[in-house]
């Protein structure tokens, strides 16, 4: 009878191992089976063309913070361009490239200042919501903060608004920067959210500041406000994104 009772309890034990194994093979497998396609993501390469206004921070400056248009019109223009990988869900890496227009007055001091400007960087993008809810292919609107660091190639003029009278230039083959412009280090952080069309098409609005390593932009350095200068590049651009589309087990009924 302990004979029989042994090989009874090790012929149960034989079961249980089986059953377990089983079940952890099947759950392991029943994954690709179950999971719509809708919450897989497709990494893979997006180039962004976007264009939009530019806004000066400088001491050379009438408003705070929006740009004026008397008695000197404050207001740039920007083309940028933008080359990423989408390597998660919620996180893309990549680099930009800007042209800009940029200027200020100060009309108290009657001055006013101009500046044509190349930008480089390299940024991450980085979507907080995704870091706390599963991803869905179906989501349309995706926003985003971006930070990154990079170098900007400029010419400045300091002018009198009253007789366009020059005071002070900067670059025009007197920097040490490409084709003598100066350059500076920048920092950039910004926000952006981005409108998917389908999985290739999307539409992107950014908005991004521009902190510069001093205060000479405008050729007009102040001691009553901030030692550095810095300048807001806002967007809106189409995206296009290469990737390649996964493959998918077939369901067999």
């Amino acid at each position: 009878m302990r004979v029989e009772s042994r090989n009874d309890h090790r012929l149960k034990m034989i079961k249980i191992i089986f059953v377990l194994l089983f079940s952890f093979l099947f759950k392991q497998a029943s994954p690709q089976s179950i999971v719509h396609r809708m919450y897989l993501f497709n990494p893979g390469l997006t180039f962004t063309a976007g264009v939009g206004p530019t806004v000066s921070f400088t001491d050379v400056k009438k408003n705070s913070v929006f740009p004026s248009r008397k008695p000197v019109n404050e207001n740039g223009g920007t083309i940028q361009g933008t080359l990423s990988w989408d390597v998660f869900q919620f996180l893309r890496i990549g680099g930009q490239l800007a042209y800009a227009t940029i200027s200020g007055s100060k009309p108290n001091a009657n001055l006013e200042f101009s500046a044509r400007l190349i930008e480089g960087n390299l940024c991450i993008s980085l979507n907080p919501v995704l870091l706390f809810i599963p991803y869905r292919s179906d989501q349309k609107l995706s926003p985003y903060v971006i930070v990154g660091i990079g170098l900007s190639y400029y010419s400045s003029d300091l002018v009198q608004i009253s007789d366009g009278k020059i005071l002070a230039t900067r670059g025009y083959g007197a920097g040490s920067g490409f084709w003598g412009l100066v350059i500076e280090g920048v920092a950039l952080g910004g926000v952006g959210v981005s409108y998917k069309i389908n999985e290739n098409w999307f539409i992107r609005l950014e908005s991004a500041n521009r902190w510069m390593d001093s205060d000479r932009l405008d050729s007009f350095e102040s001691a009553n406000r901030s030692p550095y200068d810095f300048y807001n590049l806002t967007t809106i651009g189409v995206s296009y994104k290469l990737f390649k589309p996964r493959t998918y087990p077939m369901i067999r009924k």
